[in-house]
């Protein structure tokens, strides 16, 4: 596979992209650049890839320095991009420079817990900035159980190197590899014609590929739920659903194994709640009850993602002290995304995602 050309013309582009679209094209610093430097890069990446025809769904800046200066952030807060700022532990929490960051409607960030002594704090810092900014905060604030994670997925995104990263959406060559006798074979074509395309455009632009969080993450119509249901043949979130799950993170490792391309992040996959249609379905009929999710936090990267729950601080608590103790079996980085809302409530309305059922325990 790795004598594979990279697809150069628009329609050998369109091809390879029928059933993918890159999620997130997410440039990383390690230190804050200037922003007549990010203006340079990006546009310098963004017009490579046009010339074949592709166009990013989302561009994103990561800059890992917990304080770029006033005169970046209010850039970035005017900016047309995506962008994370700060990532920091609970530990080394700054409140009042992250409702600083927080306030800008384009900003993520990520706070990390790496036991349960945080969690108390934690909490305090969700509900202070959802009483402070509103119900759409909490879908720009990640939590990381356990470690940072190099990752162009936001809100968790972190960054070690200097350099250009891809996220996918890609539910729908899951879905058409499913049906084929070697699903991880048709992914790993995939995935190697789109790392090799992207990282050729990068390169083109001068600027270091690090490669592709292969991870699935739904949206909308696109979603996991089915491609669980086909690998465990149980239908979601039932019992024997976990097995699905494992077998559909062991075909993601199996399809980068094969493709031998360039990776970082995650490589597993999510159950955004509010980003998945179907997911949110069975929140309403009281099929999917957070009790399901954080048992399958075990299973997959993050489990308890844009759920929409009552405000009751102890419950939240019991949240995070269930992903940490999930995070201490797996031994592998998690993450966390919660939107506290009013216990009267039972949808919420955002509007970058519209309305989000909220889950009962």
């Amino acid at each position: 596979m790795g004598s594979n050309p990279t697809p150069r013309t628009k329609h050998e582009v369109s091809e390879v992209f029928k059933v993918v679209l890159i999620r997130a094209l997410t440039f990383m610093y390690v230190n804050p650049p200037k922003s007549s430097e990010v203006v340079e890069v990006v546009n310098g990446v963004v017009s490579k890839l046009s010339e074949v025809g592709l166009t990013p769904w989302t561009v994103r800046v990561t800059i890992s320095s917990n304080d770029v200066g006033e005169e970046l952030l209010k850039w970035l807060c005017t900016s047309k991009y995506l962008f994370s700022t700060y990532q920091t532990s609970v530990e080394d929490l700054n409140y009042e420079y992250l409702r600083n960051v927080m306030k800008c409607p384009n900003s993520f960030a990520s706070i990390l817990l790496k036991d349960y002594s945080g969690v108390d704090e934690a909490v305090d810092v969700l509900l202070n900035l959802v009483r402070t900014y509103g119900y759409d905060v909490a879908t720009r604030l990640g939590f990381a159980i356990g470690d940072y994670v190099e990752t162009p997925y936001y809100p968790l995104s972190t960054a070690f190197r200097d350099g250009v990263s891809i996220a996918l959406r890609y539910v729908d060559t899951y879905a058409s590899a499913l049906a084929t006798e070697d699903p991880e074979v048709r992914i790993a074509s995939t995935l190697k014609k789109v790392s090799d395309l992207v990282s050729h455009s990068v390169k083109s632009a001068g600027v270091d590929y690090l490669g592709v969080d292969a991870s699935i993450s739904p949206w909308m119509e696109e979603s996991v739920v089915p491609l669980i249901e086909k690998l465990s043949k149980i239908k979601f979130p039932k019992p024997g659903s976990a097995s699905g799950l494992k077998k559909l993170n062991d075909l993601i490792v199996k399809s980068v194994e094969l493709a031998n391309i360039p990776t970082l992040g995650f490589n597993e996959v999510m159950l955004p709640v509010g980003e998945d249609l179907t997911l949110m379905n069975l929140v309403r009929t009281n099929e999917l009850k957070l009790s399901d999710l954080t048992f399958l936090t075990a299973y997959c990267l993050v489990g308890v993602d844009m759920v929409a729950l009552p405000a009751d601080r102890n419950l939240i608590k019991g949240v995070f002290n269930d992903v940490l103790a999930a995070y201490e079996v797996k031994k592998r980085s998690l993450g966390i995304r919660l939107i506290p809302v009013e216990e009267s409530l039972q949808e919420v309305h955002i509007a970058r995602f519209g309305s989000i059922p909220v889950i009962r325990s």
